[in-house]
């Protein structure tokens, strides 16, 4: 959103390209926080987290912002999109994202001095912001609590695709290069509102960087008051194996008489995103100037009184109230180290179709010092490492385990695995669903154990490893730290 500045003429001139979708594969998870799996963020935990939260102007209100987001997560957001620029203090970023931290906010920083602007000189400064020495710290250390919106709405209606693609390359490569780990956010071109750059091109970036920890973000206003091509459009981006989020919204404010000649239908918004697993932000929590006041979620007065804008997206079907769930990496609950194979000794594993194992190791390990390895061949089959005893699982929630795989033979389109569980007297399986891995990182396999039935009665658990038909010859596999919560 440009504050102080009307888009309504530069709204209407915007282009979509269409591209024909295919399904991508997975990301395996990051070092230490949030990750893109294909088209889903997921927290260090290795579960799904879909973003419900509001943009909050730190960067024009700073005491009034910084004392909102109590107010905001008591209101049940799960997330804060942090309007900043480059004139921000270090120290006063700590302490808003220390303060999001105590209350299980998860912050999404970007930097709003780019917004309408083709300047790739300016983009690649933004990034560059981030990877200073006194901003990067705050990055590096919550890479669980934090995600890096390079540039809001940079690139006008008027840039190409492909200068938004060559431009968000050099941004990407200058916060990778620079030690920023953290998932990165890119905004839509066309003041945000461009589906087809993504589409032609958010593969390409996603690609690009080292890390494949890529998100694209839509701001939804003028350009989106056809309701039929919210889902569509967002559902096309999935199906090229993206993760996508809505990074602003508006609504239909005076049938369309606004200056940003908004009509959008927001109830559809908030639908799609629920049905499709998807991330969103309304605009804006409070303090718009007077051509935007009607995008005040609260009243301006006080900072906390929900205005009909407000009440909607709070309140209304498929409002933050009634979807949003925190990042697990805020859960308190105890967990319990079901298995970490220290000491040399497999804790009775065993493995089905197998060349050779499991043994204990200490080539790699996701904690610790020790994981354990089996070898196997490749060519199409299922492999499995297993621990039949009873475990008694009630009250949990949920279970988890780290794998990965050896850096020899072909693989071919990639190695996947999902943990499970067999319950009751028929031996009832469940199971995490299959999930990518590879050798160059840990992949955290979660399994929901909500609505399992018998958890009580697990006789049971083990990780599934499945090789495509397109590979070849032998490699390892890798199982550490069996956790449940």
């Amino acid at each position: 959103m440009l504050k102080r500045t009307t888009k309504l003429a530069l709204l209407f001139t915007l282009m979509f390209a269409l591209v024909v979708p295919f399904v991508g594969g997975e990301k395996a998870e990051a070092a230490n926080g949030f990750y893109v799996s294909g088209s889903d963020l997921k927290d260090a935990n290795g579960n799904n987290f879909v973003m419900r939260g509001v943009n909050n102007a730190h960067a024009w209100f700073d005491t009034q912002a910084y004392n909102a987001l109590t107010t905001i997560n008591n209101n049940k957001a799960n997330t804060v999109r942090i309007v900043w620029n480059l004139n921000g203090s270090a120290s006063r970023l700590q302490q808003i994202v220390d303060r999001c931290k105590a209350l299980g906010l998860v912050a999404m920083i970007e930097l709003h001095d780019g917004t309408g602007s083709d300047s790739a000189t300016l983009l690649n400064q933004m990034a560059q912001y981030f990877t200073r020495s006194d901003i990067k710290p705050i990055l590096t250390s919550n890479e669980k609590y934090v995600l890096v919106n390079i540039a809001n709405e940079w690139g006008s209606a008027n840039l190409s695709d492909t200068a938004w693609r060559d431009a968000y390359k050099t941004a990407i490569s200058t916060l990778r290069n620079g030690g920023i780990h953290n998932t990165i956010v890119v905004d839509a071109s066309g003041w945000g509102q461009n589906s087809s750059p993504i589409k032609a091109y958010g593969k390409a970036l996603l690609t690009h960087d080292p890390d494949q920890n890529t998100m694209f973000s839509i701001h939804m206003y003028g350009s989106w008051n056809d309701s039929s091509r919210i889902g569509t459009e967002l559902q096309a981006i999935k199906n090229l194996g993206l993760a996508v989020l809505i990074g602003e919204f508006g609504y239909n404010y005076n049938n369309g008489n606004n200056n940003l000649g908004s009509q959008v239908n927001a109830q559809e918004v908030m639908n799609q995103a629920q049905s499709k697993g998807i991330g969103y932000f309304a605009w804006s929590w409070t303090g718009n100037d007077t051509g935007n006041a009607w995008l005040d979620l609260v009243s301006s007065s006080d900072w906390q009184t929900f205005t009909s804008w407000g009440n909607l997206v709070f309140n209304g079907t498929n409002g933050i109230k009634s979807t949003s769930v925190k990042a697990s990496v805020f859960n308190t609950a105890s967990s319990t180290t079901l298995y970490d194979f220290e000491g040399g000794n497999v804790q009775g594993w065993t493995g089905s179709n197998v060349a050779g194992g499991p043994w204990s190791v200490t080539e790699w390990a996701a904690s610790g010092s020790s994981s354990i390895k089996a070898d196997v061949n490749l060519g199409g089959g299922q492999f499995t490492l297993t621990r039949t005893a009873a475990h008694n699982l009630s009250g949990k929630s949920s279970l988890t385990a780290k794998v990965k795989h050896a850096n020899w033979g072909t693989i071919g389109s990639g190695l996947q695995a999902k943990l499970y569980i067999k319950t009751g007297s028929g031996y009832t399986w469940y199971d995490s669903g299959a999930v990518q891995i590879n050798s160059s990182g840990t992949t955290t396999l979660t399994l929901n154990l909500s609505g399992v039935a018998n958890l009580g009665d697990v006789k049971e658990v083990g990780v599934q490893y499945l090789s495509p038909a397109n590979s070849s010859g032998s490699t390892s596999i890798y199982l550490d730290s069996v956790v449940v919560q």
